[in-house]
């Protein structure tokens, strides 16, 4: 597989050529100046990995010829959910960049009772991601959830089948580590982690009496985007 990586939405298993997005030709052409003919390689986001060639541009945007295709099984991360409160932008966009690094398969934004809330940057957020999978050599793109409250959340995460294992970063006296959670990567599992002031003790409650299990990441208080990273580490290390 050649060195650069693309995004690739578009591309299918049985793609013979496709079209870059704007943004991505424009990285393509102008910033590393490949030209026609030079090996590039493509993920559409969702397990699909392609090394291609480059050909002409159209407009905006570069055809490339598809030469392989592969199609990557989802690995045990992808079955990782971090919902997390929404925090000061610049540490959202250091949380999303670490978060898809380190390969999970959804992020949800979260507003809780302690939340100061921020403009929530869609589309700059994905993008961050987007660079983000390529700079790790990824196939697969976190999905994004635009920010919910906390109480409605829990309803959904609580649903039949939803998640089989639902952790909530709280270092109560009663709290766990992750190391102690029956988790082995073939089953769901979410971790939600509170703002810098956590959770309110009524969301704490609530979200224990739906079944989740608090637990301890430090014997330090971290930052929002730092517990959360901290917690898929320690949940990765569980399937190494």
């Amino acid at each position: 597989m050649p060195q650069e990586l693309f995004y690739a939405p578009e591309l299918q298993p049985t793609s013979s050529e496709v079209l870059l997005p704007p943004e991505e030709s424009y990285h393509l052409q102008r910033v590393l100046r490949r030209r026609r003919g030079a090996g590039i390689g493509l993920t559409n986001g969702a397990g699909l990995l392609a090394s291609a060639i480059v050909e002409e541009q159209r407009g905006k945007q570069v055809r490339c010829t598809v030469q392989e295709i592969q199609a990557l099984a989802p690995p045990a991360e992808q079955r990782i959910t971090v919902a997390l409160a929404t925090i000061r932008p610049n540490r959202m966009d250091w949380a999303v960049e670490k978060l898809t690094e380190m390969g999970v398969g959804h992020i949800q934004w979260l507003h809780t009772e302690y939340t100061a809330v921020h403009a929530f940057k869609e589309r700059h957020l994905q993008n961050i991601a987007i660079s983000a999978m390529k700079q790790s050599r990824q196939a697969y793109l976190p999905r994004m959830y635009p920010p919910m409250e906390f109480a409605d959340w829990l309803q959904n995460a609580a649903s039949p089948g939803h998640n089989s294992v639902a952790l909530l970063a709280h270092p109560s006296e009663s709290a766990i580590t992750v190391r102690e959670i029956d988790w082995n990567g073939s089953q769901p599992v979410c971790i939600a982690v509170g703002p810098e002031g956590g959770f309110a003790p009524a969301e704490v409650e609530q979200a224990r009496a739906i079944g989740f299990c608090s637990v301890r990441l430090a014997g330090q208080i971290l930052r929002a985007e730092t517990a959360a990273v901290t917690a898929v580490a320690q949940l990765k290390l569980k399937i190494l």
